[in-house]
């Protein structure tokens, strides 16, 4: 029962993480299209959320990917550290801000906007689904546009950068153990 409640949890969160990774395309997609005439600040503020929450995504990814690994229940970044009190110390060790570099930086991350840019972002991504969805249904077609636009948005250098972040996460993990 317990495993079958870990593998509803982690697929629910790898969905999640999709529609997180949708709204960031979608967003990147208006940055990089020439024809959208942004003001300046708009473009900076949807710059600094797209880059913001791709740190993260990647990094929730990564604790993801070692939970999976470990067979635990799934860790939600931006609620993590609101379950513990002061005085309560962090039980995972990659987490713990004390014992950990990459804590501290998922901390700031959260402190700097990751609370409000990371649900901002799914909540994007599972409206974009929902209305794409019926589209691929009737035309399978469309399929092969949606993978165009995602191989164009994510060049292999980020793709690269996300892999490396997933992977030292997971070996940082095991080294601890």
């Amino acid at each position: 029962m317990q495993y079958l409640k870990g593998a509803v949890a982690h697929i629910f969160l790898l969905i999640v993480n999709f529609c997180v990774l949708l709204g960031i395309m979608m967003s990147a997609q208006i940055l990089a299209s020439p024809s959208t005439d942004l003001p300046i600040l708009n473009a900076l503020l949807l710059g600094y959320m797209v880059v913001h929450t791709s740190i993260l995504l990647s990094i929730q990814l990564g604790v993801q990917v070692s939970e999976l690994l470990k067979k635990k229940l799934p860790i939600l970044l931006i609620t993590y550290y609101f379950s513990y009190d002061d005085h309560e110390s962090i039980p995972e060790p990659i987490l713990d801000p004390i014992r950990s570099k990459i804590a501290v930086l998922i901390i700031l991350l959260i402190i700097s906007g990751g609370v409000v840019l990371y649900p901002i972002f799914a909540i994007v991504g599972m409206l974009l689904l929902w209305v794409r969805l019926p589209i691929i249904v009737l035309n399978p077609a469309q399929v092969i546009t949606y993978f165009t636009i995602f191989l164009n948005l994510v060049p292999p250098l980020l793709l690269i950068t996300v892999a490396i972040i997933v992977v030292s996460i997971i070996m940082i993990e095991f080294k601890r153990q």
